[in-house]
């Protein structure tokens, strides 16, 4: 005969997995709430401000303060930091680039969550940026070619793109540089000094379907940090504005690969406009005081 004990026994076993199974999923849900509740307030992406999420798009860093960024401190010399974002080439190379000069990186996920010494900040693989001179003394963007009218060309606006060469020029790439140029050389036609530049129209050998553009490049010797060269759109002699896309291979700060380009009035005012690039990363630059040589109409 099963007595009132055995009875109460029985129920209370059959109670005991229910109640643990509803206490478990009490505590998911509970979980599950504090999480979203959370999520909602700080992280959800209809959280994130779209200013910010612009910035960190362009790998903008905005929260640095402290002696090292004393340079462009906006209260005694200290902080808060620039304001201005700032990016890291190397080492050697550490830039707080005004705003209004349209910088842009590789998107970061978020700044450093502490930014007081310039190894807080990660390195960037490049950086755009935009500098505005007046080497073509008010030409039009109406001057540009009517194929590209339509696009928003700018007359001395320079598109820049930095980055870090580990090495710059070992001597194998100088001879192997130079072995480049007098290829070309040896191709050039109408060759005549521009400003200091050595150029000439390329003329492509049959039955290749190359483009004699005008390429041009500085005659440098082993002791110059900087190895420029550029070309020119193929129809600059029909237009009052020059296309002209440059590439400089340089030993300065360590090493870098900067890349330009620009519309401009005349390829005489190639040198002027690299020189105003360097005195920008100078005048930028957090790590080095800046050493600024002025080019003319900058």
């Amino acid at each position: 005969m099963i007595g009132l004990n055995d009875v109460i026994r029985r129920a209370v076993s059959r109670a005991m997995p229910n109640w643990r199974e509803k206490f478990s999923w009490g505590v998911m849900a509970a979980a599950i709430l504090l999480f979203a509740g959370w999520y909602w307030r700080y992280g959800g992406p209809w959280n994130i401000d779209p200013k910010k999420d612009a910035q960190l798009a362009n790998g903008w860093v905005t929260n640095c303060s402290g002696p090292d960024f004393k340079k462009f401190a906006q209260v005694g010399g200290v902080g808060p930091g620039p304001p201005r974002p700032v990016f890291k080439i190397n080492d050697q190379l550490v830039l707080a680039v005004p705003k209004g000069n349209w910088p842009s990186a590789g998107r970061i996920n978020h700044e450093p969550y502490k930014c007081r010494e310039i190894s807080d900040l990660p390195n960037v693989p490049y950086l755009y940026f935009v500098i505005q001179g007046n080497w073509s003394g008010g030409a039009d963007r109406k001057d540009a070619p009517l194929d590209v009218r339509d696009k928003k060309v700018i007359p001395d606006a320079v598109t820049v793109r930095v980055e870090h060469y580990r090495t710059g020029l070992s001597p194998s790439d100088e001879v192997a540089m130079d072995q480049v140029v007098s290829k070309y050389d040896n191709k050039m036609a109408d060759k005549h000094d521009v400003g200091g530049l050595t150029c000439g129209r390329f003329v492509p050998t049959p039955p290749t379907n190359e483009q004699g553009g005008q390429l041009c490049w500085v005659q440098r010797t082993s002791s110059d940090p900087d190895d420029l060269r550029m070309k020119t759109a193929v129809d600059e002699k029909k237009s009052p504005l020059v296309f002209v896309d440059a590439t400089n291979t340089s030993k300065r700060y360590g090493g870098l690969l900067v890349y330009w380009q620009v519309w401009t009035s005349d390829l005489a005012h190639a040198r002027d406009i690299d020189q105003a690039i360097w005195n920008s990363l100078a005048e930028w630059n957090l790590v080095s005081e800046p050493e600024v040589r002025t080019g003319q109409n900058y």
